[in-house]
């Protein structure tokens, strides 16, 4: 129930955020389309005034080359071909008379950047969608030229971007939106889902994992890819703990009924026979190494006994193990050879844990290993590793077993 209630809430955040980076998203699309349409703005109105600023160079060139005639004629063809005088063009001469051009009136001071086109008087017909006039004044020899440009083509250019930017703008912000809000809610799809696994492992399902996403490779898959590493690893080690407490359970259950069965027959018996004594003391001792060994082993897992570890001769543990085991190996029909270098097998580590593993894996390959089989215990150096090395010509352990003969008091049949 508390995860049906945390979803809904969930969700809203995530819509939250999903319209909250929209609405950050339109802000800054807002800004960068701004500033495009006032620098197409800017450029295109320099543009305009670059054109007129090289028709008076032209211009200029044509007095200098050809007189004033040629002047005169050059703009009076110009305002004659300017089409419903989208340009208009005023020459006055150095008395201040009209001398050529379309523009009828011409103005008491400085001539202004800017003109409306109902302030100027012009002749022919103008262009109803010319609102105004860029307006330059260039000097030509003793002659003044006044050119204008309508801006209706800057208008238009103009018009169509700004139409441009709103139409992509509110694309760019819808699908911004749309985007945003499924991004949002696939991202809390998954969240909810390592919740919901978290939540279920920790009610003791521990084969519960999360979900993989196919082609997936964001975070959010590599935290869930960890999350069910971490996952498997905790499995494995319950498992284990789980197997090593059946395994104690079984090991100590046998000494320990011997031990109560002879404890009873001393209880109920007028005399002490001196057999049963040791008998007992026997198995007291194998609960206690038992145990023993079992609290070293986890004290080398933490660390606490690492200090403790010092050099220790493998071939010296070999023969003593080969020497113990050897009349119970001819009792089974076994042969034992050794198989060491002259030189030392120096290794750091517990004496007695060494001890005690190479006594169990000797003893337990002449308790299973058939008559005539051979047990060889070797030891290499390496420039790596120092090796020891127990095999048999035996049946061998079986493969669905191979990958279990490591952990704590596995047992095979």
């Amino acid at each position: 129930m508390a995860d049906n209630l945390q979803q809904p809430s969930a969700l809203r955040t995530s819509i939250r955020l999903s319209l909250q980076y929209s609405f950050l998203y339109a802000v800054l699309s807002a800004l960068v389309f701004a500033l495009a349409y006032g620098f197409t703005q800017y450029e295109v109105e320099d543009w305009v005034l670059d054109q007129m600023r090289s028709d008076a160079e032209i211009l200029s060139e044509i007095y200098q080359d050809s007189g004033a005639n040629a002047l005169i004629s050059r703009v009076d063809a110009l305002a004659e071909v300017s089409f419903e005088n989208a340009r208009i063009f005023r020459l006055v001469g150095a008395e201040g008379a009209v001398i050529s051009g379309n523009l009828l009136v011409g103005f008491d001071g400085p001539v202004p950047r800017f003109v409306p086109a109902e302030d100027l008087q012009l002749k022919g017909a103008s262009n109803d969608e010319v609102e105004g006039y860029w307006m330059r004044e260039d000097q030509i020899g003793p002659y003044s030229l006044i050119q204008g440009s309508g801006d209706h083509i800057v208008a238009e250019i103009l018009e169509a971007l700004g139409l441009s930017l709103v139409i992509g703008y509110l694309a760019v912000v819808l699908l911004g939106l749309v985007v945003g809000v499924r991004v949002g809610r696939i991202t809390e799809q998954r969240i909810t889902a390592i919740s919901q696994t978290l939540s279920s492992v920790s009610s003791g399902n521990l084969s519960a994992r999360i979900p993989a996403v196919a082609n997936a490779r964001d975070d959010l898959s590599r935290v869930s890819g960890e999350i069910n590493v971490m996952l498997d690893r905790i499995k494995r080690l319950l498992e284990s703990q789980e197997q090593i407490s059946n395994d104690i359970a079984h090991d100590m259950r046998t000494p320990l009924q011997h031990l109560r069965q002879r404890l009873e027959k001393l209880r109920n018996s007028p005399s002490v026979a001196p057999e049963d004594v040791s008998a007992s003391l026997e198995q007291t001792e194998e609960i206690i190494a038992t145990f023993n060994a079992l609290l070293r082993i986890a004290q080398i897992e933490a660390g606490n006994r690492r200090e403790m570890f010092e050099r220790t001769d493998l071939a010296q543990i070999i023969a003593n193990v080969v020497e113990v085991f050897e009349p119970a190996a001819e009792d089974e029909g076994v042969s034992l050879t050794i198989d060491v270098p002259d030189t030392a097998l120096d290794v750091l580590g517990d004496r007695g844990l060494l001890t005690q593993m190479l006594s169990n894996l000797v003893e337990n390959a002449i308790k299973h290993c058939p008559q005539g089989t051979t047990v060889e215990i070797s030891g290499q150096t390496t420039p790596s590793a120092t090796i020891l090395r127990v095999a048999d010509n035996g049946l061998g352990i079986p493969a669905h077993d191979r990958e279990r003969i490591f952990q704590r008091f596995f047992r095979g049949e």
